[in-house]
């Protein structure tokens, strides 16, 4: 062969080394985009994919929770969970409201009428008790998630968090059941979004969820900003042997009002007589019901408070400003929160919002 026959070989030798490896390159590139955009999914067709996109790489995450005591505990969740049961109505409309309700496979205990919008969907969740269920209930439904308050797990009601999880059921509370957070607050509500956010894989749509939310609640408070004079509010509940409950400032409502521009009366949650409520002389009561079926602000609840003649001469009750609110609305923390706190704030000063 001669040289020239020897230097066309030899360019088509590197030719077929350069396509050979473009080849390589393209097939590798086209493997890692479809790892990038194809994950595994469970059974719900959920995808649990990290930043990276490796299938399953996402779990296991952890989160900071409490037991009945208010010590923190770690949570870990190997997946997301598929059997999720609900026992107050802040955790359940939580759910419903971020498009989880496919992973409920149980809920009980309403305090006042469930959402309107959320209506629909929660007629498609099996009901298992009025109150708290048994343990038997509750074990019957094969749960790998309880979501409730931390009264949940009293020894009288579904046990101690150590008791599930050797049945391989995670637990998770709302921070503002548990004393030991300190004081009830929005925030602490924000904080429970983010953890349900991490807990099935959705943070994206939480983030957006709580900005929202945020957003909404800082137009409330820009108004109320420019008050000069703020109304002295006394929040009240239902009467028991002559003392009314009384919610400071320490609780989430507390919170609530003190963002729609009112002044809390009440410093520490308890019970207050009729005798301080006429000393204290309130502009404006809020008065929170529960478990009675009515509307969550049925003005007529506050008859009650009208025809007691002993109230007869203090402020609000004379002028009847007098708020009715649920306890949906003011415990715990959930879907309504933000929404009750722009309500207060319209009946507390409606020339702000003229």
């Amino acid at each position: 062969m001669n040289n020239k026959g020897i230097k066309s070989l030899y360019k088509k030798l590197i030719l077929g080394v350069i396509t050979i490896s473009m080849v390589m390159s393209f097939s590798a590139c086209s493997q890692e985009n479809e790892s990038n955009n194809n994950g595994s999914t469970n059974k719900n067709n959920v995808k649990t994919l990290d930043a990276k996109g490796d299938p399953q790489s996402y779990y296991p995450v952890t989160i900071t929770n409490y037991n009945y005591n208010g010590e923190e505990i770690q949570v870990t969740f190997h997946k997301a969970p598929e059997r999720v049961l609900t026992t107050n109505q802040t955790t359940t409309e939580l759910m419903l409201d971020l498009g989880l309700e496919k992973y409920l496979v149980g809920t009980c205990f309403l305090d006042n009428p469930i959402l309107n919008r959320l209506e629909d969907k929660y007629k498609k969740v099996p009901v298992i008790s009025e109150k708290y269920p048994t343990k038997e209930q509750a074990l019957a439904l094969q749960p790998d998630l309880i979501f409730g308050w931390k009264s949940v797990l009293e020894d009288k009601t579904l046990g101690d968090v150590k008791e599930w999880n050797t049945r391989k059921v995670n637990t998770f509370v709302q921070r503002n059941t548990v004393s030991t957070v300190g004081n009830y607050t929005i925030e602490n509500g924000f904080k429970d979004i983010e953890d349900l956010g991490v807990i099935f894989n959705i943070q994206d749509q939480t983030d957006k969820y709580i900005e929202n939310l945020r957003d909404h609640l800082n137009k409330t408070e820009e108004k109320t900003a420019q008050l000069k004079k703020k109304k002295k509010v006394l929040i009240l509940g239902d009467a028991s042997k002559g003392q009314y409950r009384v919610y400071g400032k320490n609780d989430l409502i507390g919170d609530m009002i003190f963002k729609a521009g009112g002044q809390n009366l009440g410093e520490k949650s308890g019970s207050v007589s009729v005798e301080n409520i006429v000393a204290l002389n309130p502009d404006v009561i809020v008065f929170v019901h529960y478990g009675d079926e009515t509307d969550i602000h049925d003005n007529n609840l506050a008859k009650e408070l009208i025809k007691n003649k002993a109230l007869v001469n203090v402020n609000a009750v004379k002028n009847h400003q007098i708020i009715i609110t649920g306890l949906a609305e003011t415990w715990a923390g959930g879907v309504r929160t933000i929404d009750a706190v722009e309500r207060y704030a319209k009946e507390l000063y409606p020339e702000l919002f003229q």
